[in-house]
């Protein structure tokens, strides 16, 4: 079974190595994952620390990105050191410190450094750092917020072969008419991708159970690449507009809903994989983000001509880093991911018709009541209102594996409020305004 590990790791946009190579300079420590094969995604969107110039993000994220880039060269020093092959043949045995006092005397690297980087090429338990303060290396090579700060940036930056965004909009400035103005009022805005690079690589691969040992992909432990496929794509941003998202989540049902999952998810064996992805804590606006990826990639399925296999999600809905919009792009490898069609369908008026539609396919499932009134479902009971007949996309398009969804919190329910309840209402009482007008004009 194969499982998409969402260790988002930025390749500088100035190199032109093969990809292969390309992924040797961001190497990925290991992560537990609930599948047997391990990947990287790396969408190439341009960040502080790697494209010169250009200016996204805030000085805290360019702090970031320096420290980042300096880690990064200790560590290729310590990989390309004559003695780093002697240094892993030599594990367990007395000869093993020599090798070791000698990489660390000629690259000045620190004793944690190089027990992460045996680690990752032995599959190993790495040590936990002596300070606790410290980020957890997985948290350093998380990049989301780089991303979201390069696709939000007050200026964005100027287009090039393997990265080109522009502002889009639902064209609802100053509309009156309903459901128009009440989905306004609760979307923030829209950027349209018209292209993204995203290298995958197979970090690794984990024999019998998913909590067993990593084996490195390079089994020899000679190589310094991974290997790994580039495609190139499109996308859509799409933001929600924050004070009202930051309202709707403190309303105390919400909370007490989402806390419901949460219990679940710490019971879970996959609580430390997916907190890659949602963060430090299980939030209402990370689920309901994610389900509206998920909603969203079912109705472009229908409206631009994709398929749901050749769409994927990446969600931003971390508050401790100001997130509030996912990412819908297209993956394919072949010229279906080139088309155009998707941001086509991200320009106004075409997105906001999609949005509504999606709603009102959302309100409904085939399998309602069970599938609206679920308390647990799907995987670990990790999804609420969500199925296969409603929510549920192929799991190479979704970065959580189809967990952590719930269509109440978009559409609304009897125990809940919705985020979109507004407009689901507007739009029916439209649709019923609408149809009443065409009877009284035929009569």
């Amino acid at each position: 079974m194969l499982e998409s590990v969402d260790d988002v790791n930025v390749v500088p946009l100035q190199s032109r190595l093969h990809p292969e190579r390309r992924l040797a300079e961001n190497r990925v420590p290991e992560r537990s994952s609930g599948g047997h094969y391990e990947w990287s995604n790396d969408i190439g969107l341009p960040t502080e620390h790697a494209c010169g110039g250009i200016a996204v993000g805030h000085r805290a994220a360019e702090e970031s990105g320096h420290q980042r880039g300096a880690e990064k060269g200790l560590e290729e020093a310590v990989l390309g050191h004559d003695h780093w092959e002697d240094l892993l043949n030599a594990l367990g045995k007395r000869r093993e410190a020599n090798y070791r006092d000698m990489i660390k005397e000629e690259t000045d690297a620190p004793d944690s450094l190089l027990d992460r980087l045996v680690a990752e090429a032995t599959g190993a338990a790495a040590t936990p750092p002596a300070d606790a303060s410290r980020p957890a290396p997985q948290d350093q090579l998380d990049l989301s917020r780089d991303e979201w700060n390069a696709l939000t940036a007050g200026r964005l930056p100027e287009p090039t072969r393997e990265f080109a965004v522009r502002r889009g909009g639902l064209g609802l400035d100053g509309e009156q008419a309903e459901p128009w103005a009440a989905l306004g009022a609760h979307i923030g805005g829209v950027v349209l991708a018209d292209r993204l690079r995203e290298v995958r690589a197979l970090t690794g691969f984990r024999r019998y159970s998913p909590n067993g040992t990593l084996v490195p992909a390079d089994t020899s432990r000679r190589r310094r690449w991974l290997p790994a496929v580039e495609v190139f794509g499109e996308g859509i941003l799409l933001t929600l507009d924050e004070e009202r998202l930051t309202e709707w989540e403190n309303d105390d049902r919400v909370r007490a809903h989402v806390l419901g999952v949460r219990d679940d998810l710490d019971a879970s064996f996959r609580k430390d994989q997916l907190a890659a992805a949602y963060g430090i804590s299980l939030t209402p606006r990370y689920v309901l983000l994610h389900t509206v990826a998920h909603l969203l990639i079912r109705q472009l399925a229908f409206d631009s001509g994709y398929t749901t296999a050749s769409l994927r999600e990446r969600v931003y809905g971390r508050p401790e880093h100001g997130q509030y919009g996912l990412l819908i792009y297209t993956a394919a490898g072949d010229a279906e991911g080139t088309l155009g069609g998707l941001v086509r369908q991200g320009e106004a008026p075409h997105f906001a018709e999609t949005l509504v539609r999606m709603l009102e396919a959302a309100a409904w499932c085939s399998a309602d009541p069970l599938c609206a009134e679920h308390t647990g479902q799907g995987f670990d009971n990790l999804n609420r209102a969500a199925c296969h007949a409603c929510t549920l996309l192929p799991e190479t398009s979704c970065e959580t594996g189809n967990t952590l969804l719930d269509r109440a919190l978009v559409v609304g329910s009897a125990r809940v409020p919705g985020y979109f309840t507004d407009v689901l209402h507007a739009s029916r009482e439209s649709a019923a305004a609408t149809a009443t007008d065409a009877t009284g004009a035929q009569e």
